[in-house]
């Protein structure tokens, strides 16, 4: 037999803006066009919620089944009436498939097709996913990682490395971008890519994210002081963390109990964090440029604000996102755009940081187009702080 599981896209929508009762309504409608595309061989349930799943009795193939999705999604985005408008729903299917020996429960097939219905979703919603041996070890793996993750900052296994950041008319570096790295005791290093996700699915992001800048701060003041060094800490804020309402309390303790001056903390904060819901985010931003830190607007350029809207936000740096820089040299396009977003951003008074620089080709470029700062490989990989502080205060030279 086959499970499939269908949860419907957004239907949350419907809910607060229409009322539970248009959206009680709806799912009607939906039970109702699944039970019609659904043949005789098959059996049509709703768990609860936008939850509905189809049992298909003596089918294992993959084509048939997915031609099978094909007709219960097509039923489903019928417009349906309602209030003298027509309501678009769609949905997204989990597929697993049991046969003769499988010895799931009832209970594990439902989690197994969730879990794929949920990795349908992930590509985009409005489509269908099968249950296999690869994804049921990446979700173990995320599992895994997920409860690992609780526990690392008291077992001082997450540590901070700090990439460098120059500044083009001095050659020497100003700032360090914090990094939050994990050094796991069974997997080694586990990739940023790969438990920053897990961290915002699960929550953690807050406390882990408030641990970095602990550290980092802490680790940074000490050093400035040690050193007698001008540095910046520059670090990043998730969409969580912006939403938080503790994030300025947090910011301003960690400031007073490393020593670090508030001056020399620079938070970064990626154009899609803001772009969510820019009014809330201008709130959250005034509110830490009060605390006397300076704000930057990270990935620029991957997003959809405009300059024109960063302008009413209390920003100081625009960095350009590396997918801008990588092709630089051989793109005119690119070279044109880059220059472009430089000259408009020092309109409006914006510093600029040029991220993934890796040649010395890009940096001249951005030399010579006035370029404020860059940061990239070319001069230093992500680095403990000790090694950044004895090999990385100049930009290499050739």
């Amino acid at each position: 037999m086959a499970v499939l599981f269908l949860d419907l896209d957004n239907f949350k929508i419907i809910n607060d803006s229409l009322g539970h009762g248009v959206g009680d309504a709806v799912l009607d409608h939906a039970g109702q066009r699944l039970v019609r595309a659904t043949p005789p061989n098959g059996l049509v349930g709703r768990l609860g919620g936008d939850e509905f799943v189809v049992l298909v009795n003596d089918e294992s193939d993959h084509h048939a089944l997915a031609e099978r999705c094909t007709r219960l999604l097509d039923a489903l985005t019928e417009p349906i009436r309602m209030q003298g408008r027509a309501l678009h729903v769609n949905g997204s299917i989990g597929i697993v498939v049991a046969l003769p020996g499988d010895d799931r429960s009832g209970e594990d097939l439902l989690r197994d097709a969730d879990v794929a219905m949920y990795q349908a979703k992930t590509r985009g919603g409005g489509r269908h996913a099968f249950f296999d041996v690869v994804l049921r070890k990446r979700v173990q793996r995320h599992m895994d990682l997920e409860q690992d993750l609780r526990h690392a900052a008291g077992r001082n296994q997450l540590w901070v490395a700090y990439q460098p950041v120059a500044d083009l008319r001095t050659d020497r570096t100003v700032a360090a971008e914090g990094l939050l790295r994990w050094r796991h005791p069974v997997h080694g290093p586990i990739s940023p890519a790969e438990f920053i996700p897990v961290a915002e699915e699960s929550n953690l992001i807050n406390s882990i994210g408030a641990h970095m800048l602990r550290s980092a701060t802490r680790e940074l003041a000490t050093e400035r002081e040690r050193h007698r060094l001008d540095l910046t800490l520059n670090a990043n804020l998730s969409p969580r963390q912006l939403d938080d309402p503790r994030l300025p309390s947090l910011v301003q303790h960690a400031l007073a109990d490393s020593g670090l001056p508030a001056h020399a903390l620079c938070l970064e904060i990626t154009e899609e964090a803001i772009m969510h819901d820019p009014a809330a985010a201008a709130r959250v931003l005034e509110t830490l440029r009060e605390l006397g830190v300076s704000l930057a607007i990270d990935d620029f350029g991957t997003g959809y604000s405009s300059l024109a809207q960063l302008r009413r936000l209390p920003l100081d740096t625009l960095k350009i996102d590396r997918s801008f820089i990588t092709d630089l040299s051989d793109s005119e396009e690119l070279q044109v755009i880059v220059t472009s977003i430089i000259t408009m951003a020092h309109a409006i008074g914006l510093d600029v940081v040029a991220e993934g620089v890796e040649t010395a080709q890009q940096l001249d470029f951005l030399r010579d187009i006035g370029c404020d700062h860059v940061q990239g490989y070319y001069l230093s990989k992500p680095v403990s702080l000790d090694e950044l502080l004895t090999s990385a205060l100049r930009l290499p030279t050739g």
